[in-house]
């Protein structure tokens, strides 16, 4: 099942020069992704996530802010709900994967390895803006879909 608040997209692996759409080059260097080219972004953050603390990152949803995660390493089980549909979904994150996040769909982050991500946004962070909502995503789990 699809949710219209949530877009998910793997970058595609690229040989240089890197397509207009963005992609990922690997070489002895090591990994060169690009996640964005051209949109305005005002925060930008780097997220560590720990299997062993057992505990998700999110559990809440945004009223204006508009959210990207790009998973560098590891392996994240997701899952979105739309708030106002009360539609929801559950996904297999993987590096490479680029996932936006629209305001009013509730979304959380469960580590099923160690993993890291960076999380961009064209607005600034507001506190004010992040309003819980329990996913109750809690148990790492292997019946994950894409």
């Amino acid at each position: 099942m699809a949710l219209s608040k949530v877009s998910v997209r793997r970058l595609p692996d690229v040989a240089p020069p890197i397509p207009e759409g963005g992609g990922r080059m690997t070489s002895d260097a090591g990994e060169l992704a690009q996640i964005a080219n051209g949109e305005p972004f005002r925060f930008l953050a780097y997220l560590q996530f720990k299997p062993d603390k057992g505990a998700p990152r999110g559990n809440h949803f945004h009223r204006v802010k508009n959210e990207t995660l790009y998973v560098i390493g590891g392996r994240l089980r997701a899952r979105f709900r739309d708030i106002d549909t009360g539609e929801s979904m559950d996904l297999l994150l993987e590096p490479g994967d680029l996932v936006t996040v629209a305001p009013r769909c509730a979304h959380a982050y469960l580590p099923l390895e160690y993993s890291q991500a960076v999380e961009l946004s064209p607005s600034v962070y507001d506190p004010t803006d992040t309003l819980r909502f329990d996913l109750g995503i809690t148990t790492p789990g292997r019946d994950e879909v894409r």
